[in-house]
């Protein structure tokens, strides 16, 4: 059995309805993945900016840090070397009372 050219061009106009349908379809979801691909990516660059600011931050610290440990090293040795000092006045103090005793 033939179909007649009416029921054809419905047929066709049926099709490609069906595959338009499908592309606009398609293409609704590859905007809207899309959309969530860039929301995602302006996510993504703000933690990488909130990232390298904390490292930026702990270079910082890292650096303050070194710094003070120096200058704690520093005062210990000119405590130590103090302390050494006194013993030594102390000791010489100590030498010319025990030569006046005598």
């Amino acid at each position: 059995m033939k179909k007649t050219k009416d029921e054809q061009l419905v047929l066709a106009g049926t099709e490609e309805g069906e595959i338009l349908a499908r592309l606009t379809e398609r293409v609704d979801r590859a905007v809207a993945m899309i959309q969530e691909l860039r929301r995602e990516r302006e996510s993504l660059k703000s933690r990488l900016a909130e990232a390298e600011a904390k490292i930026r931050d702990g270079q910082e610290n890292g650096q303050r840090l070194s710094s003070l440990e120096e200058e704690h090293d520093r005062f210990r040795r000119e405590r130590t070397e103090i302390r050494d000092r006194i013993e030594t006045i102390l000791s010489n103090l100590e030498s010319l009372d025990a030569t006046e005793g005598e």
